[in-house]
C-alpha cells in the first residue's frame, strides 16, 4: 500500500512563493534598476528567450540568473517553481528530492547564500530541496537495492548503482558492508566495486566503521574489518600516512570468542599495516601477545581520556546572546559522529557534545581491554574512569546527570574484576581530577560514600560504610584543592562518612569545606567592588534587574574576602582603577580560591579610562588576555538597559550584559534554567552539609566554626522547598556548646510566626542542647522564657512555653529530688 507523502514539509514555503509570484514577475518585466553588463545581459536573454518548463530546468535557470546578479529574474523562476510544487500536491516531496538529485548541492547552497537577502522564500526552498534529497539518498532500502545491483551483469545498472552509493557517502556503509560480508564467488564483482567505493570515501569512513566494530553486532565484524582494510592506501603510496586505528583491531584478533572470519581478517589487516613499519607493530611482533595488546590499548585509552583527546567541534554557534533563555542553544558546540543504536541495531548519525564523542571512543577501548581480561592496575583504573565518563556523558543534561543516577550504578561502574576496592576508586578520582574531568571525580567520590547493599538487598546503614584506608584518604584530601565546589563538597562528604574519626592530617579541611558549602541559599550573588559609592549603587541596581543579590564593597581586598565568604558568589564586577591591590592582583587572588568555584570577573572601565593621551584600555585588554573567565566591559547604560528609540518608543537593542557574561563565563552562566538548577543544587548541598556537620558534632568533632553559618541558615530566604535548611541548622546549633547557639535555638522556639511544626523542632533542638551542654543562657533570656509563659494568649503558645520551662527546670529536678507529695512548680489551671 502506498503511503501518503507528508505535504507539511513543503506547504510552509510554497504558499509564500505562489502569493509573491505576480509581484516578482512584474518586477522582472520592468527594466532593472541597475545596468547589467553585456555578458550578464546575454545570459539573461538566453534564459528568457526559451523559458524552461521542467522543474529541474526552472531551478537551473534560477541559479544561472542569480550567478549574474539578476535577482529579479531568478526570483521569478523560483516563483514558477513554487507554483509547480503547489500543483504537485502529495508528490511535492518527491519533486523536491528529484530537484536535489538533478542539481549540484554546491549550486543550491550558493543560490541560498546569494539570493536569500533579496528573495525571502529562497532560503526555505533551498533547504527543503537539500533535506528531501538527503533523506532519499540515505534511505536504507534504496541503498540496499543499489548494493544488490552491484552484482548485475549490466554495465549500465552497475554504474547507476555505484553512482547512487557514491552520492550517499558514508551513509552507504551498512549496505557496502553487507556486500563485503558475502564471500561467495558470485559476489566477487560486487565486492570489488564495494571495496572501491569505500576506498573513495577515504578517512571519513573510518569513524563509522570503528563505531560499528565496537558494537555487539559481531556477525558483521568480518565485513566491517574488510571495509576498514579498503580505506588503507596501497603500500607503495608513500604520500599517504599510515592509519592510526591498529589498537581497535587487537581485541578482534586476540579474544578467543571472536568469530574465526573476523579474527582472520583482523590479523591480516594488522600484518598489512605492520608492513608499513618494517613488519612490526610498536616494536612488537604481529599479532602481539595479549599482555602487549593490553599495554597498547591502555596507552591509547590514556591519550583519549586526556584534554587532547577531546575532538574539535564541527559546529560552534557564536551568535550574540540576545535572549538569555536561548543562551544554551546559542553557544552549543557539537561533533557529528556515528554511533551504534542497540535498540534499532544499526548505525545512526547524530550530533554529540565533544565530551560524549570522546566517551564513545573511550568505552570502545575500555571494552576491548576488559575482553582481554586485563588485571594491570593502570589498565583497570582507566577502564573504570571510561565507564564513569560514559555513564555521565550519556545520562542527559550534564547539570543534573549525576543526580539522576542511582548510587548502585556508580558503584557498579567502578567495580573492577576483583570487586569494589576503595583504594582503586580513590585512584580513579585522583586521575579524573587531574585531567579536569570533575564530574567523573564527583561520581567516584559519591560511589565511595555510598553504603554497600546489605545481605537482604536493602541499603545498609551509615555505620556499615567501609572505612577508607590512609592512602585513599590522602588522595581524597589532595582533591580538596581542586577549585570546584561540587567536587570539594562530595569529597568532604565522603571523608566525613567514611574517613574515620579525627584527628588525622587534613581533618580540619573537611569541616572547612562543609562549612563553606553550608553557606548556600540558592541565590545568585554578585560582588561589586568600586571605590565610587555612586557607581557601586548604579552597578548593583543593574545587576539586580537580572536576578542577582549584590554585595557592595569598595576595595579589591574586600572583593576577595566577599568572593570567598559565600558559595553562592557567581560573579564579580571589579573597578579597573582602585587602591591596592590592583585589579590584576585582585583577579589573580580571586582565581586562587581555596574553597568553592572560581567566579567569573568583569573588569569595569570608566568612560574616560581610554583618554587620547594614553592607551589604558588597550593595556588592560592585553593584561587580562591570558586569564580565563575574565573580561573587560564598560558601564554605559546599554550594559543593563535596552536601547529605546526616542521617536517610536520601541526597543531597538537588548541589554549587552547577558552576551558579555556569556562570552566570559559560557552560555549557561546566563540561561535562567541553568542558573536555577545550579542554585537548587547549592541549596541542596547546604542542607546536606549542615546535617553532616551536626552528625560530626555528635561524634565529637569540633564544629564550632559553623555556628554563624547555621544561625544565618535559619534566616535563609525561601526557595523551592521553604525552610528546608531549618531542621539541619537547628540540629547543628544543638550540638554547638555556646550560649549564642543555644539562645538562637530558643529564639526559634519562641517565634510566634513560625508554624507549630517548626517550633516543636526548635524545642527538640533546645532540649538536646540543654541535655548535652547544660543551661548556657544568661538571666535575660531565662526571664523572657518565664514571661512568655505568663503572657501566652493561645493554647499553642502556652504549650510551647510550658515545654521550654520543662526543659529549663529538668536539670534542677535531676539535681534536687522533690518529695512525692510536693506541690507542683506551676499551677495546672
Amino acid at each position: 500500500m502506498r503511503t501518503r507523502p507528508n505535504r507539511s514539509r513543503c506547504r510552509w514555503f510554497v504558499g509564500g512563493l505562489a502569493v509573491a509570484a505576480w509581484a516578482v514577475a512584474a518586477a522582472a518585466a520592468e527594466p532593472s534598476r541597475r545596468t547589467a553588463d553585456a555578458m550578464a545581459q546575454a545570459v539573461i536573454d538566453s534564459i528568457t528567450s526559451q523559458p524552461p518548463t521542467t522543474p529541474a530546468g526552472i531551478l537551473s535557470a534560477a541559479i544561472r540568473a542569480a550567478d549574474v546578479e539578476a535577482y529579479d529574474v531568478s526570483g521569478m523562476f523560483l516563483a514558477q517553481l513554487g507554483d509547480l510544487l503547489e500543483q504537485a500536491g502529495d508528490e511535492a516531496p518527491a519533486m523536491l528530492a528529484d530537484l536535489g538529485d538533478a542539481v549540484d548541492q554546491a549550486d543550491l547552497r550558493r543560490l541560498e547564500r546569494t539570493l536569500g537577502p533579496h528573495v525571502a522564500d529562497a532560503v526555505p526552498l533551498m533547504r527543503a530541496i537539500q533535506a528531501e534529497s538527503g533523506r532519499r539518498r540515505r534511505d536504507p532500502a534504496r541503498l540496499a537495492q543499489a548494493a544488490a545491483a552491484l552484482a548485475s551483469d549490466s554495465l549500465e545498472v552497475r554504474q547507476a548503482a555505484a553512482e547512487r552509493l557514491a552520492q550517499a557517502g558514508v551513509d552507504a556503509l551498512p549496505a557496502l558492508v553487507d556486500v563485503l560480508q558475502n564471500e561467495s564467488a558470485d559476489a566477487a564483482r560486487a565486492r570489488l566495486l564495494a571495496r572501491w567505493l569505500v576506498r573513495e570515501m577515504g578517512t571519513a569512513a573510518r569513524q563509522p566503521l570503528l563505531a560499528w566494530l565496537g558494537s555487539t553486532d559481531v556477525a558483521h565484524w568480518p565485513g566491517v574489518i574488510e571495509a576498514l582494510a579498503a580505506t588503507v592506501a596501497p603500500l607503495d603510496d608513500a604520500d599517504t600516512a599510515p592509519p592510526d586505528f591498529e589498537e581497535y583491531l587487537l581485541a578482534p584478533a586476540l579474544v578467543p570468542d571472536t568469530p574465526p572470519a573476523a579474527r582472520d581478517r583482523a590479523v591480516a589487516l594488522l600484518e598489512r599495516l605492520a608492513a608499513r613499519r618494517g613488519g612490526r607493530f610498536a616494536g612488537r611482533e604481529v599479532p602481539p601477545d595479549p599482555e602487549s595488546a593490553i599495554e597498547l590499548l591502555t596507552s591509547r585509552l590514556d591519550r583519549v581520556l586526556s584534554v587532547d583527546g577531546l575532538p574539535a567541534p564541527d559546529h560552534l554557534l557564536l551568535a550574540p546572546v540576545v535572549d538569555p533563555a536561548e543562551a544554551g542553544a546559542t553557544g552549543a558546540a557539537t561533533v557529528e559522529r556515528f554511533g551504534w543504536n542497540p535498540q534499532a541495531e544499526r548505525l545512526e548519525r547524530g550530533s554529540f557534545s565533544p565530551r560524549a564523542a570522546r566517551a564513545l571512543d573511550a568505552i570502545h577501548l575500555a571494552r576491548d581491554i576488559a575482553a582481554l581480561q586485563a588485571t594491570q592496575p593502570a589498565a583497570v583504573r582507566l577502564v573504570l574512569l571510561a565507564r564513569l565518563e560514559t555513564l555521565l556523558a550519556t545520562a542527559g543534561n550534564p547539570l543534573t546527570a549525576l543526580d539522576r543516577l542511582d548510587p548502585a550504578q556508580l558503584r557498579a561502574a567502578v567495580t573492577g574484576p576483583e570487586g569494589f576496592d576503595g583504594d582503586t576508586v580513590a585512584d580513579v578520582l585522583e586521575i579524573a581530577a587531574s585531567r579536569g574531568m570533575t564530574a567523573s571525580a564527583v561520581a567516584a567520590a559519591r560511589a565511595l560514600s555510598a553504603a554497600p547493599p546489605a545481605a537482604d538487598g536493602a541499603d545498609g546503614p551509615a555505620s556499615l560504610r567501609p572505612s577508607l584506608s590512609p592512602q585513599a584518604r590522602a588522595k581524597l584530601l589532595r582533591a580538596l584543592v581542586v577549585p570546584d565546589a561540587g567536587l570539594q563538597f562530595e569529597v568532604a562528604r565522603t571523608l566525613a562518612l567514611a574517613g574515620g574519626d579525627p584527628p588525622y592530617r587534613g581533618s580540619s579541611r573537611v569541616v572547612e569545606m562543609l562549612t563553606h558549602a553550608a553557606t548556600g541559599t540558592g541565590e545568585d550573588v554578585a560582588v561589586v567592588a568600586h571605590p565610587d559609592a555612586a557607581v557601586r549603587e548604579s552597578l548593583a541596581t543593574g545587576l539586580s534587574r537580572f536576578g542577582y543579590r549584590v554585595e557592595k564593597v569598595a576595595t579589591g581586598r574586600e572583593a576577595i574576602l566577599a568572593a570567598r565568604a559565600d558559595v553562592d558568589t557567581v560573579l564579580v564586577l571589579l573597578a579597573a582603577r582602585g587602591g591596592p591591590p590592583s585589579a590584576f592582583e585582585t583577579v589573580q587572588l580571586i582565581q586562587r580560591q581555596p574553597v568553592g568555584d572560581v567566579p567569573p570577573v568583569l573588569v569595569v572601565v570608566d568612560p574616560l579610562d581610554d583618554a587620547p593621551r594614553g592607551c589604558f584600555l588597550t593595556q588592560l585588554l592585553l593584561t587580562f588576555a591570558d586569564l580565563d573567565c575574565v573580561g573587560v566591559t564598560d558601564r554605559l547604560d546599554s550594559l543593563f538597559l535596552p536601547r529605546i528609540d526616542p521617536e517610536t518608543g520601541r526597543e531597538t537593542a537588548a541589554p549587552r550584559f547577558p552576551d558579555r557574561l556569556a562570552t566570559v563565563a559560557g552560555p549557561l552562566a546566563v540561561e535562567p534554567r541553568a542558573r536555577q538548577t545550579r542554585g537548587l543544587q547549592r541549596r541542596a548541598r547546604a542542607s546536606q552539609a549542615l546535617a553532616l556537620l551536626a552528625e560530626l558534632g555528635r561524634r565529637g568533632w569540633d564544629v564550632s566554626a559553623a555556628e554563624t553559618t547555621a544561625r544565618l541558615a535559619l534566616m535563609a530566604p525561601a526557595a523551592a522547598a521553604p525552610r528546608d535548611l531549618f531542621t539541619p541548622a537547628v540540629a547543628l546549633l544543638s550540638v554547638v556548646g555556646s550560649a549564642e547557639a543555644q539562645q538562637a535555638v530558643l529564639h526559634e522556639a519562641e517565634r510566634h510566626e513560625l508554624s507549630l511544626k517548626h517550633r516543636r523542632l526548635a524545642l527538640a533542638g533546645f532540649a538536646t542542647s540543654v541535655e548535652r551542654h547544660g543551661i548556657l543562657l544568661e538571666s535575660g533570656p531565662l526571664q523572657a522564657a518565664y514571661a512568655m509563659y505568663n503572657r501566652a494568649s493561645t493554647p499553642a503558645d502556652r504549650d510551647v512555653a510550658a515545654a521550654i520551662l520543662d526543659v529549663l527546670e529538668t536539670p534542677l529536678w535531676k539535681a534536687c529530688h522533690a518529695p512525692v507529695d510536693a506541690a507542683r512548680p506551676r499551677p495546672e489551671r
